[in-house]
């Protein structure tokens, strides 16, 4: 089939393009309330420290590292970002340099690392585990444990839950005639703390040495009916792609998800039209 004659993708007309700037609307600050649960499991961090944000994105881990030291101590640590994307990397030493971070960005893959053996004291990998690295974050985890000197500490982090793929296949079930669940339908594996602890104790790391906990945090999603629109249009697409049937059934789906979400653990609608959703967040920590 030529490119002319490919058809062309169905978009329903009430949906919010899935652009950059709206992945990031939705995202809102959870990377940087990830980050900030889980930097409160170690201890502070040392004047000196050697920090790699792998997976770095535009810089959701660095921003709460530097929020979290006092200002002697982050004038004299040095952090290097990496993240296969070049994309990311171009906005995270744009934020480096208009925050006036003591940072690096580097485009580089987490499982092949380009840094000699024992570069780093720290080694967080924020929202990382389950987004890209390949063998399940196996090798990623090996080149962190590599990269760290002896003493140095592993942080890695995960969602226990996450609170909006039940509504949407709740939504998915309800308005699609043959029942299809979106694309987008993962999580469940990393919900057991046992697996990224498994991953972590694969990647190199002492059983001894490995600490998980579990906590939560809360992330404003802003508007809330605008945030039901942006979770159905960034994450209801079933896998064939949009139908017709879907933008007949748009509001319906989006009033599911509203109503579903709202019953979710933790849920909390505020005065000013917006709400707070309960995230439980798994966080590993070793030392090498």
């Amino acid at each position: 089939m030529t490119e002319s004659a490919r058809p062309k993708a169905f978009w329903p007309r009430q949906m919010i393009p899935p652009t950059p700037e709206s992945f990031k609307e939705l995202a809102r600050d959870g990377g940087e309330r990830l980050a900030a649960v889980s930097l409160a499991q170690i201890p502070a961090i040392p004047a000196g420290a050697k920090i790699h944000d792998n997976g770095c994105g535009s810089g959701a881990a660095t921003t709460a590292i530097m929020a979290s030291l006092p200002p002697g101590v982050a004038a004299s640590i040095s952090i290097t970002g990496t993240d296969i994307s070049r994309g990311a990397v171009d906005s995270y030493r744009a934020r480096a340099g208009s925050s006036s971070w003591p940072a690096e960005g580097l485009v580089m893959d987490a499982d092949s690392l380009s840094f000699p053996d024992e570069t780093f004291t720290h080694s967080f990998g924020n929202a990382m585990i389950f987004v890209g690295p390949r063998n399940n974050g196996v090798d990623a985890v090996k080149e962190m444990h590599r990269t760290l000197k002896p003493g140095g500490t592993l942080l890695l982090n995960c969602f226990g839950h996450n609170n909006v793929l039940e509504p949407i296949r709740k939504a998915s079930r309800a308005t699609r005639s043959d029942g299809i669940l979106p694309e987008w339908d993962s999580f469940e594996q990393w919900t057991d703390p046992s697996l990224i602890a498994g991953i972590v104790e694969a990647g190199g790391f002492e059983k001894e040495a490995i600490k998980v906990v579990q906590c939560h945090m809360f992330v404003n999603v802003g508007n809330y009916e605008r945030a039901t629109t942006l979770v159905w249009s960034m994450r209801g697409m079933p896998s064939g792609g949009w139908t017709e049937e879907d933008e007949e059934k748009w509001d319906e789906a989006v009033e599911i998800v509203r109503r579903e979400l709202q019953q979710t653990d933790g849920f909390r609608m505020l005065d000013d039209g917006t709400a707070e959703v309960k995230y439980p967040v798994i966080v590993v920590t070793a030392t090498k």
